[in-house]
């Protein structure tokens, strides 16, 4: 088939060149045959470049003088459109940067027994930066009895609960204020009255109080 100047459009054109595109039925041969663009001499100028779509194969053809076309470039031997691709990466880097802290509870020890209607007094030291302890008070269960939040000064925290029920499995739980992850749970401790200490004294046992105790 000869060639058809209807299907010859301009895709770009700048500075005395153009690049055409051209879609015909013929092969990819028959376009590149001798003369084939000599009825566009009018339009085409030695150098201006050529993408057609033929029948077999999509090429790119430079153009000659005298409108002869120059060796072609086969873009895709199916004869489909061309179809450009990029690709690349993308480099990532993230740094952290910190400066590490030391933060410490520490529990004062509680009394293995405290009386009945006694206040329950608790204290911790403090190191590094927190501001605010809260104590709380547990029950063996976990059950929680009292709160008592309390501000850190001179790197101390101390506080009072009132003594519970006489009960034993008593706990004292302190934490940093400002993040709960951060606590300490005191050993158990029980409210009731503590043992009293018998004394003999000529074959007479006395209470630490020095009554007598009288054994039935």
């Amino acid at each position: 088939m000869p060639f058809i100047a209807t299907n010859l459009t301009v895709l770009s054109a700048a500075n005395g060149f153009t690049l055409w595109h051209y879609r015909t039925t013929d092969s990819r041969d028959q376009v590149q045959a001798a003369d084939y663009f000599v009825p566009a001499s009018k339009q085409m100028r030695a150098g201006d470049i050529v993408m057609a779509q033929t029948a077999d194969a999509t090429i790119m053809l430079p153009i000659r003088a005298d409108n002869v076309t120059g060796s072609g470039l086969t873009l895709d031997a199916a004869g489909a459109p061309p179809e450009l691709r990029r690709s690349g990466n993308l480099p990532f880097k993230l740094t952290l940067a910190g400066t590490p802290q030391t933060r410490a509870i520490i529990l004062d020890p509680m009394p293995e027994a405290i009386e009945p209607g006694a206040s329950i007094a608790v204290g911790a030291s403090i190191l590094g930066s927190i501001a605010n302890i809260t104590f709380q008070l547990v029950n063996t269960v976990g059950t929680i009895l009292s709160t008592q939040n309390v501000a850190v000064g001179s790197g101390r925290a101390t506080s009072l609960f009132a003594a519970q029920a006489p009960g034993g499995g008593y706990r004292i739980i302190a934490h940093n204020s400002a993040d709960t992850s951060h606590s300490i749970t005191s050993p158990p401790f029980a409210i009731g009255a503590p043992p009293r200490l018998l004394t003999e004294e000529g074959q007479v046992l006395r209470l630490e109080t020095g009554s007598q105790l009288l054994l039935f």
